[in-house]
C-alpha cells in the first residue's frame, strides 16, 4: 500500500512540472520589444567583419544536420555578403530561451520571405539568402526551453540600402587639370572627377540606390561644400561636378563619396583638393592727407575760432593674416595729427592734437579678370570698415600774449575710439589710392568731442 501511494505521488509530482514548465519559460522569455535592425546590404564588407561575424564549428552531427537545412548558420567564416545583412534584438531573460524564429515580411504586401531560426539563444540572426534592396518588417517568436512558442515580438520595420564601395581615383580642374585652386586665378569651379561606383545624388525619398557628394575639410573644424553634379557617365565611373569658388575658404579638402549605405571614400591624396592664395597674407600702408571736422563740443570753436582744421595728415598700417571667401580680417594703426592755431588781437593761441588707435580691420576685396591674362584675377579694389581704440594727445596748447609773455603749456592724453571705412583704388597691383573718413571721439571729463576725419591716401601693399 505504501508503495502504491509512493508511485502515484511520483506521478503527480512530475504532471505539475511537466505542465508548470512551459507557464515558466513563458514568462521568463518574453523578447524586448525594441529590436534593434542592422540591415544593409553590400558586397564590400571588411575582414573585420567576416571575423566578428563569424560562427564556430559545430561540435556533432546533430549540429551539422540542423545548419545543413539553414544555410546561414553554416560553421565556416561568413563571406563579406552575408556579415552585412544582421538583424539583432535584445533578450532580458535568455537563461529562458530555447532558441528564437524570425520571420521577414515585404513591408508592403506583408509577404513572407524569409523564416529563420538561431542557434540556440542567440539573439541576431544572418539573413540568408541575401535579400535585395528593399523595405522590409521582421518579428522575432522566442521559444520557451521545451521548445513552445513563449512570446511574440510587434513588426519592426527595416530598409535594405544597395551598397557600393566608392572609389575615387582623381579630382582636378577642368580649366588647368590640377587639384590645387589659387582664388587670384580665374576658374570656373568645375571638376571633372574619376573613380568607381559614382552613382547618381539621391532624388527622392524612396532611392535605395545612390551616392551623395561632398567637398569636407581635412580638419575637423570647417565648412563643408556640395557640389552641382553638371555630367555622370552611365559606367559610374567618371562625373563632372561644379563648386562656386567665390563661397570655398582657402584650405585642404577632401572629396568625399557616401553611398545609401553609408560606405564612402577614405581620406588621401587621389581625393585631395587644396584652395589657396598665392598670396596668403597682406600688408598694407598708407599715408594722406585729412582735415578733421568737429562735430560736436564748443571748446575749440570757442576759444580757438573754428571747427574745422586742415592742417593735418594721417598715417595707417594694416596687416591681414586671414583671408576667407567672404572677406579678409586683419589688424591695424591709424595715426592722425593736426595742427592747430589762433590769432587773436591780444593773443595766439597754438597746439597740436594727435591721435593713435588700434584696429580690427574687415576688408572685401573687388576682383576682375586681368587684362593682359584673362586667366587671371586682378585686384580692382578693395572695400574696408575698420574699428578700434586708443589715445588722443593735446600736445603743448599754449597761450602767446602781445608782450612776449606766454601761459604754461598743455598736455593732455585721454582715452579716445575710433570707427571708419574706406575704399582702395588699385593703379598696380602694388600701389593704390585710397579715400578714407573716420568718426573719433575722445573721452574726457569736462570736454568730450567728436570730429569726422576725411582723407585722400596714397598707399602700397607689400
Amino acid at each position: 500500500m505504501e508503495s502504491r501511494i509512493c508511485f502515484f505521488a511520483a506521478v503527480l509530482i512530475s504532471l505539475l512540472f511537466c505542465g508548470a514548465a512551459p507557464m515558466f519559460a513563458q514568462a521568463a522569455s518574453k523578447p524586448n520589444a525594441t529590436a534593434n535592425a542592422n540591415a544593409t546590404a553590400t558586397a564590400n564588407a571588411t575582414a573585420t567583419s567576416q571575423q566578428e561575424h563569424a560562427q564556430p564549428q559545430p561540435e556533432d552531427g546533430g549540429e551539422n544536420a540542423e545548419e545543413e537545412e539553414n544555410p546561414a548558420f553554416v560553421g565556416n567564416p561568413l563571406t563579406p555578403e552575408e556579415s552585412w545583412q544582421i538583424l539583432s534584438w535584445e533578450e532580458k531573460n535568455p537563461g529562458a530561451v530555447l532558441k528564437y524564429e524570425v520571420v521577414v515580411e515585404s513591408a508592403s504586401a506583408h509577404e513572407e520571405l524569409r523564416r529563420m531560426e538561431t542557434k540556440r539563444s542567440e539573439t541576431s540572426i544572418h539573413v540568408f539568402p541575401l535579400l535585395p534592396p528593399g523595405r522590409y518588417r521582421y518579428k522575432v517568436v522566442t521559444y520557451d526551453l521545451v521548445g513552445s512558442p513563449a512570446a511574440e515580438s510587434d513588426w519592426t520595420n527595416i530598409t535594405i540600402y544597395a551598397a557600393h564601395q566608392p572609389e575615387v581615383s582623381s579630382i582636378k580642374t577642368t580649366l588647368n587639370n590640377s587639384s590645387t585652386i589659387y582664388l587670384e586665378e580665374v576658374n570656373d569651379g568645375k571638376f571633372a572627377v574619376k573613380g568607381r561606383n559614382l552613382f547618381p545624388p539621391k532624388e527622392g525619398k524612396d532611392d535605395l540606390e545612390y551616392t551623395e557628394y561632398a567637398l569636407v575639410p581635412k580638419k575637423s573644424k570647417g565648412r563643408t561644400y556640395k557640389p552641382k553634379i553638371l555630367s555622370q557617365d552611365p559606367s559610374n565611373r567618371k562625373m563632372e561636378i561644379q563648386f562656386n569658388i567665390d563661397t570655398l575658404d582657402p584650405g585642404v579638402y577632401h572629396f568625399k563619396a557616401t553611398d545609401a549605405s553609408g560606405l564612402y571614400t577614405p581620406n588621401n591624396g587621389d581625393n585631395e583638393v587644396v584652395v589657396r592664395y598665392t598670396k596668403p597674407m597682406d600688408l598694407d600702408l598708407s599715408i594722406g592727407y585729412s582735415c578733421p571736422m568737429i562735430l560736436y563740443d564748443d571748446t575749440f570753436k570757442k576759444y580757438m575760432g573754428s571747427n574745422i582744421w586742415p592742417l593735418s595728415g594721417n598715417a595707417k598700417l594694416v596687416f591681414i593674416p586671414i583671408k576667407l571667401s567672404w572677406g579678409y580680417l586683419g589688424v591695424g594703426l591709424l595715426g592722425t595729427y593736426t595742427r592747430m592755431n589762433f590769432e587773436g588781437d591780444y593773443f595766439d593761441i597754438d597746439g597740436n592734437l594727435m591721435t593713435a588707435n588700434g584696429l580690427l580691420v574687415y576688408q572685401k576685396p573687388i576682383k576682375v579678370a586681368s587684362r593682359d591674362d584673362p586667366t587671371k584675377k586682378r585686384l580692382l579694389g578693395t572695400v574696408e570698415v575698420h574699428a578700434g581704440g586708443g589715445a588722443a594727445y593735446f600736445y603743448k596748447y599754449q597761450y602767446h600774449y602781445e608782450n612776449g609773455s606766454d601761459l604754461d603749456p598743455l598736455y593732455s592724453l585721454d582715452a579716445c575710439a575710433v570707427v571708419g571705412a574706406s575704399f582702395q583704388y588699385y593703379l598696380t597691383s602694388r600701389i593704390f589710392v585710397e579715400a578714407q573718413a573716420d568718426f573719433i571721439t575722445s573721452f574726457i571729463s569736462d570736454m568730450t568731442y567728436g570730429m569726422v576725419v576725411p582723407s585722400i591716401n596714397i598707399g602700397y601693399q607689400f
